[in-house]
């Protein structure tokens, strides 16, 4: 630890990591940078961060090692490669990965990193790009609870909720649940959008009745925001979605006798959708397989 906080080895810098860790910066933590985006860390350099070429280089002395990133096979590669965290960060270090990835690899990664002297927790987030410049973001996480204690003065930089799930694993099933209800809500919001907008229902008298009722949400309030707007764009890409999802889908495979037909609906009509428009559009884009839409 410095004098200013955590010495902090961040890895990840798209649309939530950039503000997460603008935000890990500004609490006084000392941050040393690694990204694959030609750019992608001039933000944080600007401010005081340390550039790092390598994986190996950015967790070389650190106090606390961040991963976020896009998909398992990433945080494999990232956590189990040659120039990877485990191969090369010190034994005592604390690694928290907010990537939403699958639960069998945040327990894999936790017990190799424990034979090494390594704490590998697993704490995806919610609450979007918005929540993470806001540092209002719900962090769900899994294993070792002394571990959750020395990275929380980190999380505390950009999370408003953080919760210990259980063993490792346990925030990543925790926020494979959370994706189920954003898949149910998303296309439940679409589809209200679409009666709302084709029966000439004034929009601001409606959801001047929708937001204080039950079925209001912020999510319902961002989707129908960005519809009004005819706006289509991310948001939540509709191929993270569909990454999250296909975790779901394992997930229920390893319960056994659960059956999610909803959110499979949801599944297949991001793959109409992507196909269409594209796989970097906004999740609320499924409202384009509902309805005529001019963008």
């Amino acid at each position: 630890m410095t004098d200013h906080g955590l010495r902090v080895g961040w890895i990840g810098t798209g649309l939530m990591g950039l503000p997460m860790a603008q935000r890990v910066l500004a609490a006084g933590h000392s941050v040393t940078v690694h990204t694959r985006r030609p750019n992608g860390a001039a933000a944080l350099i600007g401010r005081g961060a340390v550039a790092a070429g390598t994986v190996s280089e950015c967790v070389r002395d650190v106090d606390v090692v961040v991963t976020i990133v896009s998909a398992p096979a990433d945080v494999e590669q990232l956590y189990r490669g040659t120039d990877g965290i485990l191969a090369h960060v010190a034994s005592g270090t604390v690694a928290v990965d907010l990537t939403t990835s699958a639960p069998d690899l945040a327990r894999n990664l936790a017990e190799t990193g424990a034979r090494r002297g390594v704490t590998v927790l697993d704490g995806p987030v919610s609450g979007g790009p918005a929540g993470a410049e806001a540092g209002t973001l719900s962090v769900m996480l899994g294993g070792d609870a002394v571990g959750i204690e020395r990275v929380r003065p980190v999380l505390d930089a950009f999370a408003a909720s953080i919760v210990h799930q259980g063993a490792a694993g346990s925030g990543q099933l925790a926020k494979l649940v959370n994706q189920t209800l954003v898949a149910g809500v998303t296309l439940a919001a679409c589809e209200a959008y679409s009666l709302a907008s084709r029966s000439g229902l004034d929009l601001d008298r409606l959801v001047q009745s929708v937001r204080p009722g039950i079925a209001g949400s912020r999510l319902v309030d961002f989707i129908w925001g960005r519809l009004r707007e005819e706006d289509i764009e991310p948001g939540f890409k509709l191929d993270h979605l569909r990454k999250d999802l296909g975790l779901v889908a394992e997930a229920v495979s390893a319960t056994g006798g659960v059956d999610l037909p909803g959110t499979s609906l949801v599944a297949e009509l991001v793959d109409k959708v992507s196909a269409e428009r594209g796989g970097d559009r906004g999740t609320q884009a499924l409202v384009t397989a509902l309805t005529d839409w001019r963008s």
